[in-house]
């Protein structure tokens, strides 16, 4: 099997993070160039794109949970699904509160900076809302006192694989602002990124995307 793989979209370190952490042989490789404009690569997934899970026998699995979902199914060695149903609801829980009320405010926010005019109202709003999601899932954290250092149970789950790249984008975001205290009331999501590296393989999502945010500053000032 193998994986196309960008290593900064935290779509695909998702991915990446539940085959590292079920440490499965699948190959990982970055898309053709012209993936974007690719017929065979619009062949794999009509949405054109990233992740993708090409399966041995040629038929492709698209969008990270899904791809998670599958792997979870089909290597059941290593489980990063709780067995006791309350568990897994809290799993998905944490999972859905990252995804729809973290990482969903977070993006608009990139542009938001990134704008040649900036419009501090509109940045403000954003930041509000943002910060609104953070305590929802900082409470979700912080109340969990036998978590040690992931996001439920003392071992990786399938929230970890995706609370490791939204705290990443987090950490980017960060940066790219210049707004260093955006994490100052959240000390459980500002922690939990220490607490990944416990794990190799979250460490490692981690580090992938921190390389590639270097590639595409690099890219990004030699365009400018």
């Amino acid at each position: 099997m193998k994986l196309y793989s960008l290593a900064l979209s935290p779509f695909a370190a998702r991915a990446r993070g539940a085959i590292y952490a079920k440490d499965l042989a699948i190959d990982i490789l970055t898309p053709p160039e012209d993936w974007r404009t690719s017929p065979a690569f619009r062949a794999l997934n009509p949405m054109v794109r990233v992740p993708v899970l090409v399966l041995d026998d040629g038929r492709s699995i698209p969008e990270s949970g899904v791809i998670v979902e599958y792997l979870e199914d089909a290597f059941p060695a290593i489980p990063l699904r709780p067995a006791d149903p309350v568990d897994g609801a809290r799993v998905r829980l944490l999972t859905a509160v990252a995804d729809q009320y973290v990482m969903r405010e977070t993006f608009p926010l990139f542009g938001l900076f990134d704008s040649k005019t900036p419009d501090e109202a509109a940045i403000q709003a954003q930041l509000a809302k943002l910060d609104m999601g953070l305590g929802q899932l900082n409470g979700l954290l912080a109340d969990d006192t036998a978590r040690g250092p992931f996001a439920f149970g003392g071992r990786v789950t399938t929230a970890d694989v995706w609370l490791t790249p939204v705290r990443y984008t987090l950490e980017g975001l960060m940066r790219f602002s210049g707004r260093g205290h955006l994490l100052d009331r959240h000390a459980a999501v500002a922690g939990y990124a220490q607490g990944l590296r416990e794990s190799p393989a979250l460490a490692r999502v981690w580090d992938e995307m921190e390389e590639g945010l270097r590639a595409y500053m690099t890219a990004r000032a030699a365009g400018a």
